[in-house]
This record gives structure tokens, C-alpha cells and sequence, in this order.
């Protein structure tokens, strides 16, 4: 068993964390349908003036030693803008709680003072809590997350929590486990607009490594069987520390394709880094239908000393014009692939002209980028 797979049993058992998969034997899923547009109806007025800059860091710098994790901390970054609320909304790791954060400008979501504890561990949950995000899906807020059923349980397993209204910042409440059986983390949501229907995609261990499988989602606190789409031996790049290992998976569509962002390797190391799978049509729970690319699409920067990016979300700029990304990364080399502070970082994204990711590299932590579009 690789130090990863070690590492999650021990730290679950330690700090005291899916799927009720419904069986979908016979089922027959259509292919999805990425011609329509994503639009939104409700753009708010600018707050800043054309031209503004923020810094590419939006949490709170590590100490003099990069080792000590200090409060303010923000790893497994997700990030969305909320145009009915007019917020951004943050989320991260923080072990035995979730904590939501939101701001109007992106530059203050997780430094600035307007956060909630909306869950903590201890009832229905036992032990550390996982790089939680956050879906708007049926006129409720959902987070999917992952933690362990008891204390003497050492794997960890999706789960949901659901918002009392429309308005997330008025409270959450436990849903379900999604199954009870299957040793999963970092799940994140799809939604096909045409259809309807809602995918879910998380790093799920098998024999000991940990594989990229996607489920529909029956309703938004069940889902079905799920299916393996990327195995983490496929090429060697996704297993020089801690591996084989695919996590943090992230939905990204441009034009008409749909992408799954994931990291690969250990995440403490400087080898973390973001590859791709695309959607080739058909039956989504196929893993035929997806592709995945041979190369890494973004890896550490040791000019800007930043080394490590990974874990990444994806946002929209609140006019709707620019796709943001966010991750967190590291300022000094780590070789050991020892526990540091992670920190999030944001920037725009691009794409070529066949729509296929163009993202550069990652920008140094006090870079000025132009806020982004419609803020």
C-alpha cells in the first residue's frame, strides 16, 4: 500500500471521516449535451473601477517556517460566484469543521471576516473533514464532501450536507452518507443543462490506489454505481511521489468539451500537478468515452517559487466573461513531500482555439493580475 493510502487511514483513525449506490445494472444513459450555452439572466453592477488589480494570493501567507501550519490556512481551495447573492463563496479543508466564506470581492473571500462554521464533526461524522464544494441544484445548496462513519473506521467516505434555504449563509444541515462501502474523497459535481440529470466524480481507492470514477447522481444526496475512468498507472508522470495516485478532480467545459481537471502524485510533493480527461460523447459512465492526455497542463514554477499546484476549482467571473481558476501551492521545495503550509492562489485560464486548456504557468503569490470581470 503506497504512504498516500497509509497516510488517509492513519490521519482518519488518528483524528477520529458513499454513496448509497443505487445498483444500475441494465440502465441506459444517454450521451450528454454540450451544445447549449451557459448564460446567466442576473449580472451585478461593478464594484471596482476598470483597471483594479489584486494579488494572486487570496489566503493568508505561511510563517517564517513553511513546515507550521498556521491558522488561515486554505487547502483544497473551491471557489464559485453566486450571481443571486451577489457573493463569492469559498471553501477549503480545515479537518473537524466545514467553514464557509464569502465576499464581494474575490481579493478578501478567505482573509476577510465574513465566515460560518456551517458543519462540524462529531455526530453523524466522526474525524477530519475533506475538501468540501459546494452545488446549487434544485433551488438548495448541496456540499459534497468526504469523512469517516465512526471513529474506529479508517477509510473515509463521501457525504452530503444540504442548505436550510436558497441562501447558503443561513445554514446547513446532514443529508446522507452516499454509500457506506466505498473508500472515497474529493468528490465534485456536473451538471448537464439539457438533460438534467447530475454526475458526480471523486478519487476513489482500489487496491490501494487511488482511481478517478464518476456516478450519476440520482437525487442530490444519492447516486449510483460508480464507474473507474482513470487509472493512475496509465503513464509514469502520475506516480513519482506517493503514487499512483488521481484526486481532486474538477468538471471544466469550454465550447462544446467537457474536461475532468485532476492532480496526480502526493500532494505535499513537489511532483503535485494537474492533468486532463475529456469527454469523447456517449454514455458518460463508460470509460471508453474518456480521454486522458499524456502530459501534465500545469506544474510547478520554481522562478516564482511556487511548487506544488494543484487541487484546483473553477469559477466564473461574476459577469460571466472569464473562467478563474483556483489552487493551492507551495513557496519552498519539499523533496521529503513532508506536511506544509498550502496557500490559494487564483488566476484567469484561457483556452486555444480548438477549446482545449491553455492555462500557463502558476503566478508568483503577490503577482497583480486585473480582478476579475464584472467585479
Amino acid at each position: 500500500m503506497n504512504k498516500r493510502i497509509k497516510s488517509l487511514i492513519v490521519f482518519a483513525v488518528l483524528t477520529a471521516l458513499i454513496c448509497s449506490f443505487g445498483c444500475m445494472s441494465g440502465r441506459v444513459s444517454a450521451p450528454l449535451d454540450l451544445s447549449e450555452v451557459d448564460t446567466v439572466t442576473k449580472i451585478r453592477t461593478p464594484l471596482r473601477a476598470a483597471g483594479d488589480t489584486m494579488q494572486v494570493r487570496i489566503s493568508d501567507p505561511p510563517g517564517e517556517d513553511p513546515f507550521a501550519v498556521l491558522p488561515g490556512a486554505a487547502p483544497d481551495p473551491f471557489v464559485c460566484f453566486d450571481n443571486e447573492t451577489d457573493y463569492y463563496y469559498g471553501l477549503s479543508t480545515q479537518n473537524s469543521y466545514v467553514e464557509l466564506h464569502r465576499s464581494k470581492l474575490l481579493a478578501d473571500l478567505y482573509t476577510g471576516p465574513d465566515s460560518a462554521i456551517v458543519y462540524r464533526a462529531g455526530t453523524e461524522v466522526a474525524g477530519s473533514i475533506w475538501a468540501p464544494e459546494m452545488y446549487f441544484i434544485d433551488g438548495l445548496w448541496y456540499i459534497y464532501t468526504s469523512g469517516q462513519i465512526t471513529v474506529e473506521d479508517g477509510t473515509k467516505h463521501l457525504f452530503v450536507l444540504e442548505s436550510e434555504t436558497a441562501d447558503p449563509f443561513d445554514g446547513f444541515h446532514f443529508k446522507a452518507f452516499l454509500n457506506n462501502d466505498v473508500f472515497g474523497i474529493d468528490p465534485t459535481v456536473y451538471r448537464d443543462n439539457a438533460s438534467g440529470r447530475n454526475f458526480i466524480c471523486f478519487s476513489q481507492v482500489i487496491d490501494g490506489c487511488q482511481w478517478l470514477s464518476i456516478a450519476q447522481l440520482t437525487t442530490p444526496w444519492q447516486m449510483g454505481e460508480p464507474v473507474p475512468i482513470s487509472d493512475p498507472h496509465d503513464y509514469l508522470w502520475e506516480s513519482v511521489t506517493d503514487g499512483p495516485l488521481n484526486e481532486g478532480p474538477f468538471f471544466v467545459r469550454s465550447g462544446n468539451r467537457l474536461y475532468i481537471i485532476y492532480s496526480a502524485n502526493g500532494c505535499y510533493s513537489d511532483t503535485y500537478r494537474l492533468g486532463v480527461i475529456e469527454y469523447k460523447g456517449g454514455d458518460p459512465l463508460l470509460k471508453d468515452n474518456w480521454e486522458k492526455y499524456p502530459e501534465p497542463i500545469f506544474v510547478l514554477n520554481k522562478d516564482e517559487k511556487v511548487f506544488a499546484p494543484g487541487h484546483a476549482s473553477f469559477f466564473y467571473s461574476p459577469d460571466h466573461t472569464e473562467l478563474w481558476i483556483a489552487y493551492h501551492c507551495y513557496y519552498t521545495r519539499n523533496h521529503g513531500a513532508k506536511r506544509r503550509m498550502r496557500v490559494c492562489h487564483v488566476q484567469k485560464v484561457e483556452f486555444d482555439a480548438d477549446n482545449f486548456p491553455a492555462f500557463g504557468v502558476p503566478l508568483g503569490g503577490e503577482t497583480l493580475e486585473a480582478v476579475p470581470a464584472g467585479e
